[in-house]
């Protein structure tokens, strides 16, 4: 909380335009998106809060397990069959068409598990101790939750178009969030 706020101000939205309307004046006010939280069961398309940059490294991580997967299973063929010296005439226990399918694999199950698992990092998932929104029933039913760090003094424009507000004292959340 950088605006020395004392609660959190939460507010449901029926639309995304809406929702996207509350976050301009949210950013007008002076609020950045460490202040801002945007919930929603579905995927929103340009609603996030101000400032914030949108970046993923899957990607990235997507390639990087596949070169530490294809590695992996070219090592696992090409040390299996040094460990078991066989009199073959001369020819590999595992021949390279064999060992080019297993590494093909050990890219594509490389990738798959870091694909996922840089997902679910990225998301903050699972989330063990954190406590559900005040308002966070209305998700199920396809609304879009906006909460913001407020001072007590301050006066809400944003939420003129929310059909339901919730006040949240910071202090609680804290206590909440650490037991």
């Amino acid at each position: 909380m950088s605006r020395n706020a004392s609660a959190w101000l939460h507010a449901v939205f029926d639309s995304p335009s809406d929702a996207r309307d509350a976050l301009e004046e949210l950013a007008q006010e002076g609020l950045t998106f460490r202040d801002i939280e945007v919930r929603s069961s579905i995927p929103l398309e340009g609603v996030h809060p101000p400032d914030l940059q949108l970046h993923s490294r899957v990607p990235l991580m997507a390639v990087l397990g596949g070169i530490v997967g294809g590695i992996c299973a070219f090592m696992l063929t090409s040390l299996t069959s040094q460990a078991y010296p066989m009199e073959t005439g001369g020819m590999p226990i595992v021949p390279l068409p064999t060992t080019g399918v297993i590494t093909f694999e050990g890219i594509a199950i490389g990738a798959i598990l870091t694909t996922v698992a840089t997902v679910l990092y990225e998301c903050g998932l699972p989330r063990f101790r954190t406590k559900s929104g005040p308002l966070d029933h209305y998700l199920s039913t396809g609304q879009i939750v906006v909460a913001a760090c407020i001072g007590d003094g301050e006066s809400p424009e944003w939420v003129s178009k929310a059909i339901a507000t919730e006040r949240q004292d910071a202090d609680q959340e804290d206590r909440t969030s650490s037991s």
